[in-house]
């Protein structure tokens, strides 16, 4: 379901911006509004809907991803860890119980950007966490985190 409304908020995001787009051509070309397919050969238009629906099918595929942080200890050494990481990419904790953390981006451009998907959730388990995201974002973080955690946790040379 979360698929599905992902694609369906990425479809209405890039026909709005067509729509701008095409109005901001009818006026500067001076072209009623009204006769926008005029601007168009025949049949593109369908072409044009077409590519559409099929990026923003794909889109949520390829930008948001399931990721899995293996621990080398308890998820309560990490969870402080994970907080800072956070918040020095400026997230911020939005709700946590037992079994997870969200964490929402603090800039409100962009979570409009991105369609208000922002949240990374961590996924709580005992030997691995599972966190769901945009790919980069997280990808990005879970590199941050597990850097932190080697930078406070130093394991000595054998």
């Amino acid at each position: 379901m979360k698929y599905l409304i992902r694609s369906t908020k990425y479809l209405i995001y890039f026909a709005l911006v067509f729509c701008i787009l095409v109005a901001i051509i009818c006026v500067v070309m001076k072209h009623p509004i009204s006769q926008f397919t005029s601007l168009f050969a025949a049949g593109s238009i369908w072409r044009i809907l077409l590519l559409f629906v099929g990026v923003s099918a794909l889109y949520p595929l390829l930008g948001y991803r399931k990721q899995h942080i293996a621990l080398d200890g308890p998820f309560s050494d990490y969870r402080q860890i994970i907080i800072k990481a956070m918040e020095d990419a400026e997230y911020k904790l939005d709700s946590e119980d037992d079994k997870q953390m969200v964490f929402r981006h603090t800039k409100c451009y962009i979570r409009a950007s991105r369609m208000w998907e922002d949240s990374i959730t961590f996924y709580k388990d005992e030997e691995n966490v599972l966190v769901d995201g945009p790919f980069r974002d997280s990808t990005r973080l879970i590199g941050a985190i597990y850097y932190n955690y080697r930078m406070n946790n130093p394991k000595e040379n054998e």
